[in-house]
C-alpha cells in the first residue's frame, strides 16, 4: 500500500539535541552530587514527562526533584541553543520539502513541549512545513504507548497504516510501531538492536537516505 502521510519526531531526528539533552541533565545532576549515566539517559529518550519522572526517581530516590532537573535541563539547552543555533539533522530539510511536494501529508509527533518544538522548529525554517502537530505532552499516555502516533495520524484523517513514522530512539520506535505506521529508524545515539529490528521496515543512516527509501515504496 501506498503511503498517504509522514510523520516525524523531533529530537535527535530533525534537530541534533539528544547529546546536548544529555550534558545538561548530567550537569544538573551533577550539582545535586548525582551521577547521570549514558545508559540511564537512553532509557528515558522520547518518553513523555510523567514517565521519565518515573525513571529519576527510580535512580535517584523518591525525593528527585525532577521537575526542578527539567526546568534547569531546559534552560541549560535554551542558553547553548541561543548561542549556537538550533542544530540541523543532515537531510531534515530535503525530507519534508519531498513530502509536501509529492503531496504527502506531514505530521510532527514529539515528546518535547510544542511551545518549544515551534520556537526551535521556526528557527530553522521547518515548522511551516507540517500540516499538523501533536505533543505526547499534551495527552494521557505518550511513547512509547501508541497515542500520539495515532494522534497525529488522526489529525492528518488518516489511517496509522496509511503513515511512515521516523524515529531514532527504542521509545519512538515502539511507539510507532504499535500504532501501526510504517516505521523507520534513524538512528542518532543508538541503533536496532534485535528486538527493534523486528518493529521497523527499514533502518537508515540519515534523511536523505530516507528520502530514496519512501520514493522506492511509492514505486
Amino acid at each position: 500500500m501506498k503511503i498517504k502521510g509522514l510523520i516525524f519526531d523531533m529530537d535527535g531526528l530533525l534537530i541534533d539535541t539528544e547529546s546536548l539533552s544529555f550534558e545538561a541533565l548530567k550537569y544538573d545532576c551533577a550539582e545535586r552530587g548525582l551521577t547521570l549515566t549514558m545508559e540511564q539517559f537512553l532509557s528515558i529518550r522520547s518518553l513523555s514527562l510523567p514517565k521519565c519522572e518515573e525513571k529519576f526517581k527510580g535512580y535517584f530516590g523518591d525525593d528527585f526533584d525532577f521537575y526542578g532537573c527539567f526546568e534547569n535541563h531546559t534552560a541549560y539547552m535554551n542558553e547553548h541553543i541561543a548561542k549556537h543555533g538550533v542544530p540541523m539533522k543532515k537531510g531534515a530539510d530535503s525530507i519534508l520539502r519531498f513530502g509536501k511536494e509529492q503531496g504527502l501529508r506531514l505530521a510532527l509527533a514529539t515528546s518535547t513541549p510544542l511551545e518549544i518544538a515551534e520556537g526551535w522548529l521556526r528557527e530553522i525554517g521547518l515548522w511551516e512545513y507540517f500540516d499538523k502537530v501533536q505533543s505526547a505532552a499534551n495527552i494521557k499516555h505518550g511513547k512509547p504507548a501508541p497515542d500520539v502516533y495515532l494522534a497525529a495520524s488522526e489529525l492528518l484523517g488518516l489511517k496509522a497504516s496509511e503513515c511512515m513514522a521516523f524515529e531514532d530512539s527504542p521509545n519512538g520506535v515502539r511507539s510507532a510501531s504499535s500504532a501501526g505506521c510504517m516505521t523507520v529508524m534513524v538512528p542518532d545515539l543508538s541503533g536496532p538492536d534485535q528486538e527493534l529490528s523486528k518493529l521497523i521496515f527499514a533502518s537508515v543512516r540519515d534523511l536523505d537516505e530516507a528520502v530514496e527509501l519512501i520514493k522506492n515504496t511509492q514505486e
